[in-house]
């Protein structure tokens, strides 16, 4: 170890205050962030704390975690918060803090609390400031750039859902073409592909040459899930991950995958395994605040991140459309409704428990396709959208930064390894 690096405590570290009261109907909306003990919770128009700061939860489930505020904020008394740096880097702090398993210092009351004086004797290893501010740099490139893909990740999200909805639920091009206007934002060969008017069908008002639909009805093969077992035995000796709903957003965010690994029987699998256009969807499970419903459309670049089999879970069930370019069409079409909050229509909660009434749904939920050229165009659109949304790049340097981290703010690996290492995988 470099004699740059030194052994200090916590308490010598930062210094820690107890947060301070504001209850709901005294918080005003306002510019500064309200910093509790899971992070950002809602704003106030005043700040008690100068930032950058950082704040350590201090009560309940989020109890020791860590969080970063980048501007003056108000710190709630869920949590503990840093009133000194001490001379050191404040986000190198927020790092070191981090890495810390705080939330496994619970001052022994029956709900979890942290106490900052149960913590200030923790023995800490640091570098020189000048030290802190290079792993900083390194360490906030990293996040700055899974931040990044996020948000291209979330503006291809909304040009899909906007095409989708222009295409399919506006049916703006066909307005435009009826009305002797040329479509906005199309050249005239995507254009010339649209008709311009409507017809009657046995289901309603639809484009001339199109289909109103059930979403049944372009389905070749649907089933429920399964859960498998937690180890292998006789009968359940078949490896496979096992997607539920709560995968969903992690799943398409590309973020590390917590699917679980389970086992399962030949049988089962054979008619569950997921494969590239497959869509999962979540049928049980939901509550009044968030509606069963949610979907993930299933592509190469997913199935490519596990090294098993993929079925989706209990709750869960499998559409496979009966041809890949209805795939992505009917992905958008789940994905639009469901933000519309229409699955609400198709929610049975006399259990209490929200469940998607499947059939029900499979039977009446309309679709319209078009034909097979403007179905071709979509895709040509789409596809690369959905493949650029499912890089791996952004689980591999999350998991990247999850390992170099605590080696680095403890002094274990040295910045130019780390910084190779970094390099590989942003040049993939």
């Amino acid at each position: 170890m470099s004699s740059e690096w030194r052994q200090i405590t916590l308490g010598d570290f930062v210094r820690l205050q107890r947060g301070h009261d504001l209850t709901a109907s005294e918080q005003r909306p306002g510019p500064y962030s309200v910093m509790g003990s899971a992070g950002p919770n809602g704003s106030h128009d005043a700040a008690l704390a100068k930032g950058p700061g950082v704040v350590i939860g201090r009560s309940g489930a989020s109890m020791g975690r860590v969080h970063y505020a980048n501007g003056d904020y108000w710190p709630h008394n869920t949590c503990l918060y840093v009133t000194d740096f001490l001379g050191n880097n404040p986000r190198f702090a927020y790092y070191l803090l981090g890495a810390q398993n705080l939330s496994s210092y619970n001052s022994g009351s029956a709900q979890p609390s942290l106490n900052r004086n149960f913590i200030y004797t923790k023995e800490l290893t640091i570098p020189s400031v000048q030290e802190q501010g290079k792993i900083v740099a390194f360490l906030a490139a990293l996040d700055d750039r899974i931040a990044l893909l996020r948000e291209t990740n979330a503006t291809l999200e909304a040009m899909a859902q906007a095409l989708f909805k222009s295409w399919f639920v506006d049916f703006a091009p066909v307005h435009a073409k009826q009305q002797g206007r040329a479509p906005e934002g199309m050249d005239a060969a995507t254009a010339a592909l649209f008709p311009d008017g409507f017809e009657e069908s046995e289901l309603g008002m639809v484009p001339k040459g199109w289909k109103l639909l059930p979403f049944g009805e372009f389905l070749s093969h649907t089933i429920g899930g399964d859960w498998g077992s937690d180890v292998p035995d006789e009968t359940n000796d078949t490896r496979v991950a096992i997607i539920r709903g709560t995968d969903i957003p992690d799943l398409q965010a590309c973020s590390e995958s917590r699917v679980p690994i389970r086992f399962t029987t030949q049988k089962k699998l054979k008619s569950r395994q997921l494969q590239a256009g497959d869509i999962v969807i979540e049928v049980s499970g939901g509550s009044k605040e968030q509606p069963t419903g949610r979907s993930i459309l299933i592509t190469e670049e997913i199935l490519a991140r596990f090294d098993c089999p993929l079925e989706p879970a209990s709750f869960c069930r499998l559409f496979r459309p009966s041809q890949i370019s209805l795939s992505y069409l009917l992905a958008q079409h789940l994905s639009f409704i469901y933000k519309q909050g229409k699955t609400w229509e198709y929610q049975n909660q006399s259990t209490g428990i929200a469940n998607f009434q499947t059939t029900h749904f499979l039977e009446t939920e309309l679709v319209a396709v078009p034909t097979d050229d403007v179905l071709e165009k979509f895709c040509e659109i789409v596809v690369p959208m959905v493949k650029k949304m499912n890089s791996p790049q952004i689980e591999q340097l999350g998991k990247l930064r999850d390992i170099l981290l605590p080696r680095l703010i403890s002094g274990q690996l040295r910045l130019p390894e780390a910084q190779e290492l970094a390099q590989a995988v942003v040049t993939e």
